[in-house]
């Protein structure tokens, strides 16, 4: 039975409540039965970055919380009042907007009664565990990826190598140089005793668990090694070299040896013929791919090593140092400058008695070497044998792979920047398309509201057909697909060609454009609508980055044996820095970004693979930032005397001229809205139309209307558009239809696909309305 003295103070509750409340170090808030905030302790207050506490109280404790976790502080509030704890962890920012994750308990407060009189919030800052818990999820990623790489590694290496487990050394993992060691047999999964019997007393083993126990490494050089490499052969003898390492888990302890070594028997058996054999020796020694050199070292009073003669080299010393007749002589007398590094290495192999192995630069001789030095000739000899190679170029290589994974890194940044910069100029044109159909439906039919809007949709998708154009130009001759249209033609014409279609741009940002030509007219063999592309992208960027009411001027001169075109413009300019690099593939100069006009950053260097693959040159040049710029476009003139190019055939012209009678069209596309489109277009141009969105509805309604043309879309779901062409081919009825490819796909490899698979005409989408009805119109003259 437990008393309480008369003496003893009552322990007052209240204060005790409000003294653990206020000492908390997390966030508690006494809230409401219904929810809404009573009281914060300090050190809530202080974590949820609150100026003013007072804004808060009374205010509805979930209406803090994002949207995605109200659900999870109602289920926690509900849980409470019923009498359980409501627990959950969430995202929830400070008053201050700073992003804090939370783990939050909430509990009932009862009176004595039992009544529910409010509910406690505690809500525990965990915001750096769960960053912790993000990070070790990252590098979780970055482990694996670097398991994978050394599981290549291993795999690869030209050492063998093996992986033992547990203090039986369980064979867990070995690479293809250890099974050409041990012969063919598969020892994983056994204990090394029972893989390799044979091995039992020769120290091996011994030295395995040596390495084991003591987490010591062991190293052995040239150690030989009975093997049975053969299912009942006699005994083989190795010589390898090798290494026993202890593996550990995180916390130290071992749980495992890595094995890994070379095979050197054919090394150590060939040391041994040498010795036999001077002759033989002689003719090893001569035979070797790397350079071989005994020197013979020079120390001075003190010991110290001050240079080295050479006393016998191999025909291979000479290509791999640069050092004719080096027999007798020393290095210093065959290279003065050379580092001091060299004769403190060979003099300590040659005063240790131990070998080494290093690569290191002879700056003297401008060489990098691989070198193998071991002392020969007992001790005290002063003499040591070298093996090594030149491996400057293996060096260079290395240095050129840093350099050229410098330039990959580059690219996929700017890759990546393209990709961001592709996805706005592709939401630019469609916002202002998709407001202006949102216009269409409030007005009416408000002829002017809609004769604007068209206007707008019509130069929105002539940006947005401009820039798919640009890509796959550029995709055509990265690819060599390019295939340049040429013919003999002035280039004053082509010139006004590309004003006419820039000019638009141009007046809108009120430029003044003054175009200066020759009175001689200037004659090239050229593609004329790739060289006008050029001329046109040129004016377009200088109407970009001129500020309005700029200046741009066109010139066309003489120049021996070229033709030169400049556009100049007193728009931002280049920066010195840029203007190499301003031709670069999905390159813009980085202070143009506050002014940015759209574009992609391969106009530039569509012009220059345009222009150099007319045998031209285009250099770029400007005094600097607000200077303005200067293109200036180098394209070789026609030799004289050539014939012209013939003009235009007039049947082209002459096939549309007239009244076009109506023809039976039939349109499929699995895009219903790209179907009904173009077959309302032409029903309002006079023909009889029939609609279907696959190959299957196509063929039965081809069979039953009879169309004297078909539009077919390619990239259909079940038969697509070459299957159902071909199959439409050998209906009965259908043998001279008039069949059109429409797609996105332009290719020559895409036209030749259609055209084996029938199709008579092949566009591309978006199909300019002009184009289909001069189609049409030449069919109906036929």
């Amino acid at each position: 039975m437990q008393h309480t003295s008369p003496s003893a103070p009552l322990l007052d509750t209240n204060a005790l409540g409000l003294q653990l409340f206020e000492s908390s170090p997390d966030c508690l808030k006494l809230l409401s039965n219904d929810g809404h905030i009573v009281a914060m302790n300090r050190n809530g207050i202080c974590a949820m970055e609150i100026d003013d506490f007072k804004r808060f109280a009374g205010a509805l404790w979930k209406s803090f919380w994002p949207q995605e976790s109200q659900a999870a502080v109602d289920a926690a509030l509900a849980l409470a009042r019923a009498g359980g704890i409501g627990q959950f962890k969430a995202y929830c920012p400070t008053a201050a907007g700073t992003p804090r994750w939370w783990e939050v308990m909430v509990t009932a407060v009862r009176a004595e009664d039992g009544q529910l009189q409010h509910l406690l919030a505690v809500s525990r800052d965990v915001t750096a565990a769960h960053e912790t818990g993000v990070e070790r999820e990252r590098l979780l990623k970055e482990v694996q990826a670097t398991n994978a790489r050394m599981a290549d590694i291993f795999n690869q290496t030209p050492a063998f190598m093996a992986v033992f487990s547990g203090p039986d050394h369980v064979i867990e993992l070995i690479n293809e140089r250890y099974q050409q060691l041990v012969g063919k047999r598969d020892p994983v999964g056994q204990p090394i005793r029972q893989a390799l019997p044979e091995v039992e007393g020769q120290g091996f083993f011994e030295l395995l668990d040596e390495v084991y126990r003591t987490g010591e490494p062991f190293t052995g050089t040239d150690m030989p090694v009975m093997l049975q490499r053969q299912p009942g052969a006699a005994l083989e003898e190795r010589f390898i070299d090798l290494v026993f390492t202890a593996l550990r888990d995180p916390d130290g302890a071992i749980t495992g040896l890595l094995v890994h070594g070379v095979d050197q028997t054919e090394r150590t058996l060939a040391a041994e013929k040498l010795r036999a054999s001077e002759e033989r020796y002689r003719t090893l020694f001569e035979s070797m791919d790397q350079g071989f050199a005994i020197l013979e070292m020079i120390f001075d009073a003190g010991n110290k090593p001050v240079d080295y003669r050479f006393l016998e080299m191999n025909g291979m010393f000479e290509r791999h140092t640069g050092l004719a007749e080096a027999t007798g002589k020393t290095a210093r007398e065959l290279v003065p400058e050379l580092d001091r590094f060299w004769f403190d290495t060979y003099g300590r192999v040659a005063l240790t008695g131990e070998a080494v192995r290093f690569e290191s630069e002879a700056a003297a001789l401008g060489r990098w070497f691989d070198v193998y030095a071991t002392p020969i000739g007992g001790a005290g000899s002063g003499r040591v044998a070298l093996l090594f190679s030149d491996i400057t170029a293996r060096k260079r290589s290395d240095e050129q792979l840093r350099h050229l994974a410098a330039d990959l890194s580059e690219a996929d940044r700017r890759k990546t920047e393209f990709l961001a910069t592709l996805a706005h100029e592709l939401r630019n044109p469609l916002a202002p398309i998709r407001s202006g159909l949102g216009l269409m439906r409030l007005s009416g039919d408000n002829a002017g509201a809609v004769r604007r809007v068209r206007e707008m949709m019509e130069r929105q998708v002539g940006h947005m057909v401009h820039l798919i154009d640009d890509l796959l130009d550029v995709a055509r001759i990265s690819g060599g697909k390019l295939e340049l249209k040429r013919e003999r033609a002035g280039l004053a014409r082509i010139l006004s060609s590309a004003v006419e279609t820039s000019m638009p741009l141009i007046e809108a940002a009120r430029h003044r454009l003054n175009v200066a030509l020759p009175d001689q007219e200037l004659v090239v063999d050229a593609d004329v609508t790739r060289i006008a592309q050029v001329v046109a992208n040129l004016l377009n960027n200088a109407a970009k980055y001129t500020p309005a009411g700029g200046r741009i001027d066109l010139s066309l001169r003489d120049d021996g044996e070229f033709a030169v075109v400049t556009v100049s413009d007193t728009g931002v300019g280049i920066p010195a820095d840029s203007l190499i690099s301003v031709f670069d593939m999905f390159k813009q100069v980085e202070r143009h970004v506050e002014r940015a006009q759209g574009g992609l950053g391969i106009g530039l260097s569509l012009v220059r693979r345009l222009v150099e693959m007319h045998g031209g040159s285009v250099t770029a040049a400007s005094a600097g930032a607000g200077k303005g710029s200067t293109f200036e476009v180098r394209l070789p003139l026609a030799a004289s005397g050539a014939t012209q190019a013939p003009a235009a055939q007039a049947g082209d012209a002459g096939a549309a001229a007239g009244p076009c009678p109506g023809l039976r069209v039939l349109v499929v596309d699995d895009n219903v809205d790209a179907a009904l489109t173009l077959s309302m277009i032409l029903e309002a141009s006079g023909h009889t139309t029939r609609v279907a969105h696959d190959g299957v509805a196509a063929l039965q309604a081809a069979v039953e209307f009879m169309p004297q043309v078909a539009f077919l879309d390619i990239g259909m779901p079940g038969l697509n558009g070459y299957e159902t062409a071909s199959a439409m081919r050998i209906k009965p009825g259908l043998e001279s239809i008039t069949l059109v490819a429409l797609t996105g796909w332009g290719t020559d490899s895409d036209r030749l696909r259609s055209s084996d698979a029938g199709f008579d005409h092949h566009l591309t989408k978006p199909a300019q309305l002009g184009a289909v009805q001069d189609l049409l119109a030449r069919l109906a003259h036929a």
